[in-house]
Formats: structure tokens, C-alpha cells, sequence
């Protein structure tokens, strides 16, 4: 779709009045959020068996909606969620689209999740499930981590004891309802009184964050690790914009002190979008403070996300 000139903007008189309840998509209804109930028997409930996906949005744009949706389905398709999604690709671009209208946000931030469904019975039997279940979240903009401290200060991570579940178990490119491992990564964290933390797989090298990856600059090198890792949408727009900077890009296996010395460290996720690392368990990381590289890609994607780069729009009559 055309990028707005920076004289366009979203009209905010032209949008429609906001609902009294937060909207949520539920198996083909749009509902309040009072009235959206999914049964106690759904296998998402009971064995956390389904996936979901996450996607942001400035000025009305859903930003990369095209490759979450595409992540998305092929998350179902791993699991096996094909053979019961009622709903075309088409009609879940469209579905997720109309969540955010109905719901008025303009800055927000979308959840999709897909379950089995539910079974007859509080017992692990995939077969009872005739059809999936499909919920879509559309709300203002949900900040994990303290922004407005994060950009001046950075934040602290700690490595973790807790590994990241191996590809042989859990293939970490399906974004699976199954987040218990990054859940305790993140509890450790917290307990430990950091920010955040990193996680290695089961040979030490380094994984990623739950629910981040993880970036550094050396020189004018960006790496990233290749492996045990869920290929994050806000990961790969970083990577576009190295190599429009001129960077080189690696990806490899990477160890903990690779990070720690490196110039700039940083973290990517959907919600936060670049988030700058100060320390790793104790080093200091640069000069301690938000390195150039960083605060670069961070700007430059905050400017993609207002201006409709890689974006679709979900009030083009708003749009002028």
C-alpha cells in the first residue's frame, strides 16, 4: 500500500464513537467482553493445546499484518489446528481488521489465540474436539516494560538458569499456547530483581528472552541468535533496517559473554519494539547507556510503526 507523506494524518473526528465495552472476536461473533466466555472443557484451558499471535498498531496501521497472520497460520498448521479452523486466511486478515475497528483503538495492540476447542470431557482426548476456538483482542497499547525509563536507562537482564525448551520437544517457531517455560524464565527474573533475562538452550548458547530476542552491535555488525528461537516479526524488521543502514547481519551461535561484551545490546518484541540492554548479569554493556545503533533502530521503528510502513490501515476514511 502507498507510505502517507508526513503531511497525512489520522483524522480523529471521522472515527467512529468508541463502545462502552472492550469488543472481543469470539467464534464468529464480536462481542462485549462481559459476554465472551470459552467453556471450562477447552483443551487451551486444560493442556494449554493451541497458539496464538500478537500484532501492534500507530495511527490505525496494523503493523506487518501480512506476516503476523502468515506466522499465525502456520502455527496452526504444526499443530494440527487446520482440520478444525472454521476460518479462511482471508476471513482471520479481515476478522482481526474489523476487532480493531469496532473497538476504535488507533495505538493498540492485537492477541489471536487458537485453541482445539472443547471436548466433552476434562480428559486429554484430541478427537473429542469438533472445532476450533478463536478469540481476538484488540486494546490500547500494553507496555511490558517501563518505556519512558528503558529509553534513558536501559534495562538490567540476568542470564537464567532455566533453559529454553529444546527444538526436539517443542519446535519454538510455533508461537504455542505452552509459554510455562518462559513464564518461570520470567519469575526468575523478577525474583532476582532484574528487568528481564536471557535464556540459553541446553549447550549454554545463547537462545532468547521470554518473549523477546536477542540483538547486538559490534562495530557495524548486527548479530542475533540462529537457533532455539521464535523468528519475531519485529526481529526481522530490525534486520531490514541493518542492512538498509549498511550493516553486515550474522546470525549464529552466540554465548552469554558474546553479548556481554559486545558495543550495544538490545531486545525485540511486538509490544516493547526495541528495548536497549545496560547490563548483563553484572556487565556493563557499552557505556552503560542506550548505545547510537539502539536508539537508531528504536526511532526508525517507531517511524515505521506512525507512518504506515509495512502497514494496514484499519480507518482509511480517518486517513488524511
Amino acid at each position: 500500500m502507498k507510505i502517507p507523506v508526513e503531511t497525512e494524518m489520522l483524522n480523529t473526528t471521522l472515527l467512529p464513537p468508541e463502545p462502552k465495552e472492550r469488543i472481543i472476536y469470539l467464534n464468529g461473533e464480536f462481542l462485549p467482553q462481559s459476554k465472551a466466555v470459552v467453556s471450562v472443557l477447552d483443551h487451551g484451558l486444560m493442556y494449554g493445546d493451541g497458539c496464538f499471535d500478537a500484532w501492534c498498531g500507530r495511527n490505525g496501521f496494523i503493523f506487518q499484518h501480512e506476516l503476523h497472520t502468515q506466522r499465525l497460520y502456520r502455527s496452526i498448521r504444526a499443530l494440527k489446528l487446520d482440520r478444525l479452523l472454521k476460518m479462511t486466511y482471508e476471513q482471520m486478515f479481515e476478522a482481526i481488521i474489523e476487532t480493531v475497528r469496532r473497538n476504535v483503538v488507533t495505538d493498540f495492540y492485537i492477541k489471536v489465540i487458537v485453541t482445539r476447542g472443547k471436548s466433552s470431557e476434562p480428559v486429554m482426548n484430541m478427537r473429542d474436539c469438533k472445532e476450533a476456538t478463536v478469540i481476538i483482542y484488540a486494546r490500547p497499547t500494553i507496555h511490558e516494560l517501563d518505556v519512558s525509563r528503558m529509553a534513558v536507562q536501559g534495562i538490567r537482564i540476568k542470564i537464567l538458569s532455566i533453559r529454553r525448551v529444546s527444538h526436539e520437544a517443542i519446535d519454538p517457531k510455533v508461537k504455542s499456547l505452552n509459554y510455562l517455560n518462559i513464564v518461570m524464565g520470567k519469575y526468575e527474573a523478577c525474583d532476582s530483581g532484574y528487568d528481564d533475562g536471557v535464556m540459553l538452550d541446553a549447550n549454554g548458547w545463547v537462545a532468547e528472552c521470554p518473549g523477546f530476542n536477542i540483538m547486538a552491535v559490534e562495530g557495524d555488525t548486527l548479530f542475533t541468535s540462529s537457533h532455539e528461537l521464535l523468528e519475531g516479526i519485529t526481529r526481522a524488521s530490525v534486520i531490514e533496517m541493518a542492512q538498509d543502514f549498511g550493516m553486515r547481519v550474522e546470525r549464529g551461535f552466540y554465548s552469554a559473554m558474546d553479548f556481554a561484551m559486545a558495543d550495544e545490546v538490545f531486545m525485540t518484541s511486538t509490544v516493547s519494539g526495541v528495548a536497549p540492554v545496560t547490563e548483563i548479569d553484572g556487565y556493563k554493556i557499552g557505556t552503560g547507556k542506550p548505545g547510537p545503533r539502539t536508539i537508531q533502530f528504536a526511532s526508525t521503528y517507531r517511524q515505521w510503526l506512525e507512518s504506515g510502513k509495512h502497514g494496514t490501515q484499519c480507518f482509511p476514511e480517518a486517513w488524511q
